[in-house]
């Protein structure tokens, strides 16, 4: 097969239909990432980028294309200063294996990179909700839980950082099918209303600072061709796809859409750009740890009120102690917190976090 840029020898399939020879493939991945970045933001050579690195595959790639895009010397330079950031201490993994191929392909183009722990952080606020105070007893939870709370810590880090280091960009290494994963993982976990920033290109939901995924159009399929042509070393080591977590469970069947229907993907990727908040709630209220909206709290019966009726059920009280209208007291009772200080999603984690520890 011929390659449908060059004409010469197709060297790779995508999806079992479009073939590329090497050099034509690296252009189009070089392509995609920065014509994510170009056509939902404008860089200015003034912008302070944070760039995020797990040190896994889709990290070490953003590495590789970042450097890649500020090293040009025409036109098409990426117009940003970067600052490169691992963090540290959330997973029992070897952080020296990881971190190694970071920094030293960080000093090779002498690039900034620092390493932070987690156990470093800790919350300034007074009361009992602090995301940074269970990080050494994580094996207590849930396979679910677990994923979740260590997502949000580190997305508190990143911003933490990008303060201090006085950026106003963040990129993460989000590529397609991973975003994909999240979309459906925040609507059967109850963030639904969240999906807006979790998935979209660009996450404003801080005002002074911007998260951007431009690696939102590459697959991960795309991803191993790239670090095997380039010769990259990332770190296949675990990737938070542990026991039988919700996580999990929807990452296998991404993969498995991705293998036998592989433009559903980009169909539940691109859904995220329609999905919006309601705006107009003049008293709005954001939640203490993901810094997303809090749902105004209904007159209506909802799936939160239903939920916390079938637990005062199942506890055995008496049906005259029920009330469906008694909604702040059972909605409080079984989700601390909940519309005051966090979100559906994070109250729920609370609940475990408490109980377990």
């Amino acid at each position: 097969m011929l390659c449908r840029k060059c004409n010469s020898e197709g060297t790779l399939a995508i999806r079992n239909v479009y073939f590329f020879c090497e050099n034509c493939f690296i252009a189009n991945i070089t392509h995609k990432f920065r014509s994510c970045l170009g056509k939902n933001t404008k860089l200015n050579l003034t912008d302070k980028a944070l760039i995020c690195l797990s040190g896994g595959i889709s990290s070490t790639v953003l590495l590789d294309l970042v450097i890649n895009g500020v090293s040009l010397n025409s036109h098409k330079k990426l117009r940003i200063t970067p600052i490169f950031l691992h963090v540290t201490g959330l997973q029992d993994e070897c952080e020296e294996a990881i971190t190694k191929p970071l920094i030293d392909k960080c000093k090779v183009n002498h690039l900034v990179f620092h390493i932070v722990d987690v156990n470093q952080f800790t919350s300034t606020e007074n009361d009992d909700i602090n995301i940074f105070d269970i990080q050494h007893k994580l094996n207590k939870l849930s396979p679910t839980t677990r994923i979740d709370y260590i997502s949000k810590v580190k997305q508190q880090i990143f911003y933490k950082m990008a303060k201090e280091f006085e950026c106003n960009l963040i990129f993460t290494a989000e590529t397609n099918t991973k975003l994909s994963e999240k979309l459906l993982t925040n609507i059967v976990t109850g963030r639904g209303s969240q999906i807006e920033n979790d998935v979209g290109f660009c996450d404003d939901r801080h005002t002074d600072i911007e998260l951007l995924r431009p690696m939102r159009e590459i697959t991960k399929e795309e991803l191993y061709h790239y670090v095997r042509i380039k010769e990259l070393n990332p770190y296949y080591g675990n990737n938070l796809g542990e026991g039988n977590s919700l996580q999990s469970i929807i990452s296998k069947f991404i993969c498995d859409l991705q293998e036998n229907t592989p433009a559903t993907i980009s169909t539940i990727c691109k859904t995220a750009d329609k999905i919006g908040s309601e705006e107009g709630n003049k008293n709005k209220k954001y939640c203490k740890t993901c810094q997303n909206k809090i749902d105004v709290k209904s007159t209506k019966l909802t799936a939160v009120a239903a939920i916390a009726y079938s637990k005062k059920v199942s506890c055995n009280l008496k049906s005259e102690s029920i009330h469906m209208e008694d909604n702040i007291l059972s909605e409080s009772s079984v989700f601390p917190h909940i519309y005051e200080s966090l979100c559906y999603g994070c109250s729920k984690n609370y609940c475990e976090i408490k109980t377990e520890i």
